[in-house]
């Protein structure tokens, strides 16, 4: 019996010592993919199949397809395309294959190819006989652009700090909608009608402190909320100067195209202020 127990457990030992290596080997000390910044860094890849784990030794072609796929399996988990990468860094182990390495590489991009170097080396992991390493920069989506641009905007041009500046934010032509007591007011704005309009509002609250309450973007628009505090130093709807403080709440939602602000539906509490003119 005791003989039997020994050896079994020596057969348990040695097969965990054994899956214990394995472990190690299967473990090698790097990540995949690595993102600083605006960057992602992609390690080195080999044609090996994903769902084998074995390198595809049909042919080179076929081993170059493989190599590329797994980049953009890698690419898609962070959203990316191969459009993002900037730099390509190709490993051959004969450079007899460079042209065949070119004809597969180039099928896997429509407009400009990103910076690139090929080596030829020794030996590569595997007994791979090719490897590439690339660089991705990250993309900002449309929605996280226009929030920070209309964040931009409202801090610089609608504060009143540099009005003159609205050209960098606002279209050539821009579809102002007011709404005044549930009816809809429509007006056309240029960015230097839209300068005179905040100076406008400098001559009638002086210095005023804009806070921006909640901003929420989606796809091309952005809603905000905000609360402005100024002085009646100007006549306001028919009521003179009094010097008092006066508060203003207000929403919008901006459209924006390219970048610019095209269309916004602005929301002002009218009641509110007109209580405090009184």
């Amino acid at each position: 019996m005791k003989t039997i127990l020994s050896v079994f457990l020596f057969i348990y030992s040695f097969h965990m010592m054994a899956q214990t290596k394995e472990n190690q080997i299967n473990t090698l000390p790097f990540s995949k993919v690595k993102p600083a910044a605006d960057f992602l860094f992609i390690s080195g890849q080999v044609g090996s199949d994903s769902l084998t784990g074995k390198l595809v030794t049909s042919s080179f072609e076929a081993e170059s397809h493989q190599v590329m796929k797994n980049i953009g399996h890698l690419l898609k988990a962070q959203g990316l395309e191969f459009s993002d990468l900037v730099n390509v860094t190709i490993y051959l182990k004969n450079m007899d294959n460079y042209q065949m390495a070119n004809q597969v590489y180039r099928t896997y991009f429509k407009d400009d190819f990103p910076a690139r170097v090929c080596i030829a080396v020794l030996d590569l992991p595997a007994k791979a006989n090719i490897e590439i390493a690339a660089t991705a920069l990250k993309r900002l989506n449309t929605t996280t652009v226009n929030k920070q641009i209309i964040k931009s905007f409202l801090e610089e041009i609608r504060s009143g700090k540099n009005p003159d500046n609205a050209y960098s934010y606002m279209a050539d032509k821009i579809l102002a909608h007011q709404m005044n007591a549930e009816e809809e007011t429509t007006v056309q704005r240029t960015p230097q009608n839209y300068t005179e309009h905040i100076r406008e509002f400098l001559s009638l609250y002086g210095r005023f402190k804009l806070e921006v309450t909640e901003i929420i973007a989606e796809d091309d628009r952005v809603y905000v909320r905000w609360k402005q505090t100024g002085k009646h130093l100007g006549t306001i709807d028919g009521h003179q100067a009094t010097g008092k403080q006066l508060v203003e709440i207000a929403s919008a939602v901006y459209r924006l195209e390219k970048g610019k602000i095209t269309e916004y539906w602005i929301q002002i509490d009218r009641l509110g202020l007109e209580k405090q003119l009184k």
